[in-house]
C-alpha cells in the first residue's frame, strides 16, 4: 500500500509500528447515520495545523481517530464517546461499528489520556469507503 497523499511533505514515519487490520472491529463517531467518506478525513485533511512539529503530534493530525471495539472494550469505548461528544437536543451523533476491508490503510495503537483503546487510522492512496463494512450503527443518545 502507498501512503503518498497522507504523508505528503512530511519527514516523520507515522506508519512505523502500524499495520493493516482486517480482523478487528473499530468504532468511529459520525454526525450522520450514513457512513460517509468525509467521516475518514483527518484534521490535516480538514486544513488544521498542529501546534507542535513533534512527530507524535503531526502524525495524530494525519490519522483518523478510531477505537478498538469488541466485547471487552465496547462499554468503555461508548462511555468515552459520550464524554467527548456532549449530547445536546439538536445534535445527534452516531457511533459506527465497522471492519476495514483490504487496502484501506493502516492502524496504529495510540492510547490517549481518556481512551486506552484509541487508534490512529492512516488512509492509503487507494482508500475507498466501499471497502468499509459497517456492522452496527448506534445513536449516541441511546447507548
Amino acid at each position: 500500500m502507498n501512503f503518498t497523499q497522507t504523508f505528503e511533505n512530511l519527514d516523520c514515519n507515522c506508519i512505523e509500528e502500524s499495520n493493516e487490520d482486517i480482523q478487528n472491529n473499530y468504532a468511529i463517531k459520525t454526525n450522520k447515520e450514513q457512513l460517509r467518506l468525509q467521516d475518514f478525513n483527518s484534521k490535516h485533511d480538514k486544513g488544521k495545523i498542529p501546534d507542535s512539529d513533534k512527530c507524535e503530534k503531526v502524525c495524530s493530525f494525519r490519522g483518523v481517530s478510531i477505537s478498538l471495539y469488541n466485547d471487552k472494550t465496547k462499554d468503555y469505548v461508548l462511555n468515552v464517546y459520550k464524554q467527548l461528544f456532549p449530547l445536546s437536543p439538536g445534535y445527534k451523533p452516531f457511533v459506527k461499528i465497522f471492519k476495514f476491508g483490504n487496502e484501506c490503510g493502516n492502524v496504529k495503537h495510540t492510547p490517549s489520556n481518556n481512551n486506552d483503546y484509541h487508534f490512529d487510522f492512516y488512509k492509503c492512496d487507494t482508500f475507498a469507503i466501499e471497502n468499509i463494512e459497517v456492522k452496527e450503527t448506534k445513536e449516541l443518545h441511546n447507548v
